[in-house]
């Protein structure tokens, strides 16, 4: 959603974000009825303003994008007839009076505009309120007023999260559970990682990647061949399938030499895999590359799954990971080093110096541009994937020296970095900076955020502990 630069639009949002119009009379332009079911959720990234909004126009019921401009000519001159990120639009909001009934999509299809007249009391309001709107919007955690948990002792605020912590851990345990009714374990654990490297963003089209790549054909396409060929082969496949591999003749022409070379490789091994594993691409236009920091820009992270699949493509991801509990498991702070370790990922010589194919890196060989899958993320990874993967493995397997093992760690692994939730259940929760040292009751405070807070279940978080 590219900067709005008139309070007309702006207002408008607010307006269509408030959901003042749902039970306003509203018509389009060629004089259609226009109900709202559901305004859609703003969407603050590249493409429509609000996404799967519920509409019937005309009496007929359409789940669309919204889009808000002054007038129709903002939807041409932004080059969204173009962009077929903007094909979903069903409804363009206007505040101005328009020539054209419709403005048309890349795909061709004609969409009703519906004039929303902005009278000066309304402008003068929003002006006047929009900075500390927008401000509150910002900083607003869900935060419960007056929170009876926080009214008791520390200690049983502190029993309280460690509780939830326990719960957090067993309730993503089950939903791993469920998710192995249809895919093996090293499916599992490459689908969750795939999801962790999408970070909010992009965490959708990472997992529809994983599933139109699956991690059986991966393997099965890197062995028996040198360690070189398979990586390339992972990568040609990866950056293939998520449509990010440059095709066309304009995208090829904008590579320097170096590049060209790498993408020419790549392009050859995909022509003979997709055609023999009849894969599709994605668009390219499913991934968000808006508002992303570069080290974090898919390309970027598909290469770092590319170095970690090469490092557990010949063994699978859960043996990997039980070689290593079974070599560390007399020193539960080693283990937890070794396991991010295995996550990390170095840039090698190409992304060392590029964010995606096309873009150079004017300056080489800083710290944030030389890792792939830095150790932040690791430890995430570490705590949100693996240890749930194999407390629920251990269940299964009924290896109760495996299950205390990752019990330990869960319980004694060093903080993470905090989050707007942490911060926010800290806050509602103590008056004084809490000693909280680990990533097992900062998981406690997302679990009472997530399952008490939000929905008010204040005493049902009472009695957990």
């Amino acid at each position: 959603m590219e900067l709005k630069l008139h309070d007309q639009e702006i207002i408008l949002q607010k307006l269509w974000k408030s959901k003042s119009l749902v039970n306003r009379k509203l018509e389009t332009l060629t004089g259609k009825s226009v109900e709202v079911l559901y305004a859609g959720s703003a969407n603050f990234d590249s493409g429509p303003d609000f996404k799967e909004a519920i509409l019937k126009i005309g009496g007929i019921m359409l789940r669309g994008d919204i889009e808000v401009h002054l007038n129709s000519t903002g939807w041409y001159s932004h080059q969204h007839h173009h962009d077929a990120a903007y094909n979903k639009v069903i409804l363009h909001l206007v505040s101005e009076h328009c020539e054209n009934d419709f403005i048309e999509r890349e795909d061709g299809v004609k969409v009703e505009q519906v004039l929303i007249e902005i009278d000066e009391g309304v402008k003068g309001s929003w002006r006047q309120h929009a900075e500390l709107s927008s401000e509150k919007e910002r900083n607003f955690e869900g935060i419960v007023e007056d929170c009876p948990l926080s009214r008791e002792p520390g200690t049983k605020i502190l029993a309280t999260i460690n509780k939830a912590g326990e719960e957090r851990l067993h309730h993503k345990s089950e939903q791993f559970r469920e998710d192995l009714l249809s895919c093996s374990w090293d499916q599992l654990i490459y689908k969750k990682i795939m999801e962790s490297l999408g970070y909010s963003k992009n965490q959708q089209p990472f997992r529809k990647l994983a599933d139109l790549v699956p991690f059986e054909i991966i393997c099965a396409e890197m062995q028996w061949v040198s360690e070189s060929m398979a990586a390339a082969r992972c990568a040609a496949l990866l950056f293939g399938v998520s449509g990010l591999l440059p095709t066309t003749r304009g995208q090829l022409e904008e590579l320097d030499t170096t590049s060209r070379d790498y993408v020419a490789q790549l392009l050859e091994l995909w022509g003979k895999m997709s055609r023999r594993l009849e894969l599709k691409p994605m668009r390219a236009y499913d991934w968000q590359f808006f508002r992303l920091r570069p080290q974090n820009f898919p390309t970027r992270r598909i290469a770092g799954m590319v170095q970690l699949l090469s490092r557990f493509y010949k063994i699978g991801f859960l043996q990997g990971l039980l070689n290593t509990v079974q070599a560390n498991r007399r020193d539960i702070r080693r283990l937890g080093r070794e396991l991010e370790s295995a996550l990390v990922q170095d840039a090698g010589a190409f992304w060392q110096k590029r964010y995606r194919f096309e873009t150079l890196i004017d300056k080489p060989g800083a710290r944030s541009e030389s890792i792939l899958i830095g150790k932040d993320r690791a430890r995430d990874m570490v705590v949100n994937i693996f240890i749930p993967a194999l407390c629920l493995y251990s269940e299964e397997a009924q290896e109760g020296r495996l299950r205390n093992t990752i019990l330990e760690l869960y319980r004694r692994y060093s903080k993470l970095s905090d989050n707007s939730i942490t911060k926010t259940m800290v806050r509602q929760l103590f008056n004084e900076a809490p000693r909280l040292k680990c990533a097992f009751q900062q998981q406690g405070l997302i679990q009472l955020h997530k399952v008490y807070c939000r929905p008010l279940k204040c005493s049902e978080c009472l009695g957990l502990a």
